[in-house]
């Protein structure tokens, strides 16, 4: 006879040995959806409807089986049907906001034309809207970094009266609505002396300036910078820090040495945040830059030029582009980023 704990071993590892192959299947089904999505956007562009419908129907299938071999796959640490039950009922929700969220990408993906794409890959201006959009979003993470390192590390690290109402005062572009920005911005450089000082005596334009699309980027988007690193600073060891002083290095040694590495993952996806919410904004430019083309047009902006004028392929087009971009910064963030991603 097989002893008790033996059968129950076999049996755990029959059961780890099928959630692994349910895993693979789902990977499997997850890898047939996005190859039936980019073959099918392709051949809608192509004008083939016979294959895209095909690629639209093995796309939707593949999402499907792939929700329920996740599903499937999933550890409940509970036997019997209340565990799965309750797993799957969590499940349900999840599954039907990602569907949900991908059916209204992929409704735009297919209701782009081939014209519009080819539009928007030779417009002179959307390629300087595009060049302008990188240029600034960089030049913005790179000032943003620059205050949020020690802005960060200060906050985590040093408890000083007020703190609270400055850790407050950081997070107030993140839930203030964006427009705020780029009115205040407005009125502090047309309305007040010290902003007219700045535009007219010192000679630094930013209202209807390319220089003002880096302002209003940085006022919007630094504080996810700041927020994400001093949660990275939060999660470094002071103890790691305090050794270092007693190995022989300054307070400047230890912070380089080994504060800054080991927060690094936190800094990276700060930047990456930082990034992809500066290259995306839309309505403070509006407001403090306007959309000039050849000047001050940056993609989101592009969007809202073409769609005004009614080309709306053109228009969803540059969107997915945008899409694209955010969706490559997320996945990164979560592959470089760790346990340091934006904590509120």
């Amino acid at each position: 006879m097989i002893p008790e704990r033996s059968m129950k071993s076999l049996v755990s590892k029959s059961h780890h040995g099928g959630r692994r192959l349910l895993a693979w299947a789902a990977y499997c089904w997850l890898a047939l959806f996005m190859g039936s999505t980019l073959l099918g956007v392709l051949v809608n562009l192509a004008e083939w409807q016979n294959a895209t419908r095909c690629f639209t129907a093995a796309m939707w299938i593949s999402l499907a089986f792939y929700f329920i071999t996740a599903l499937l796959s999933i550890d409940t640490g509970t036997r019997g049907w209340s565990g799965r039950t309750f797993s799957a009922a969590a499940f349900f929700f999840l599954a039907i906001f990602l569907a949900f969220a991908l059916f209204l990408v992929l409704s735009d993906a297919f209701y782009i034309d081939k014209a519009a794409v080819i539009s928007v890959a030779r417009s002179p201006f959307i390629a300087h809207a595009l060049r302008l959009s990188v240029a600034t979003s960089v030049t913005t993470t790179a000032i943003a970094l620059l205050f949020a390192i020690p802005m960060g590390y200060a906050l985590s690290r040093y408890p000083f009266p007020g703190r609270m109402l400055a850790d407050t005062v950081v997070d107030i572009p993140i839930v203030f609505p964006p427009l705020v920005a780029g009115l205040t911005l407005l009125i502090f450089f047309s309305q007040t002396g010290t902003g007219r000082w700045i535009e007219e005596d010192l000679g630094m334009k930013f209202v209807f300036e390319a220089k003002g699309i880096v302002l209003c980027q940085f006022v919007v988007s630094a504080s996810f910078a700041i927020r994400s690193i001093k949660t990275a600073f939060d999660e470094v060891d002071r103890r790691l820090e305090n050794v270092a002083l007693t190995l022989g290095y300054t307070q400047w040694g230890s912070f380089l040495h080994v504060s800054l590495p080991l927060a690094r993952p936190g800094i990276v996806a700060g930047a990456i945040l930082t990034w992809a919410r500066a290259f995306g904004i839309f309505g403070p430019l509006m407001i403090f830059v306007g959309s000039f083309r050849g000047k001050t047009e940056v993609l989101s902006t592009t969007i809202y030029l073409e769609q005004s004028v009614g080309h709306l392929e053109v228009a969803l087009t540059v969107a997915l582009l945008l899409i694209s971009v955010a969706v490559v910064a997320l996945l990164t963030i979560r592959l470089v980023g760790g346990k340091a991603l934006l904590k509120l």
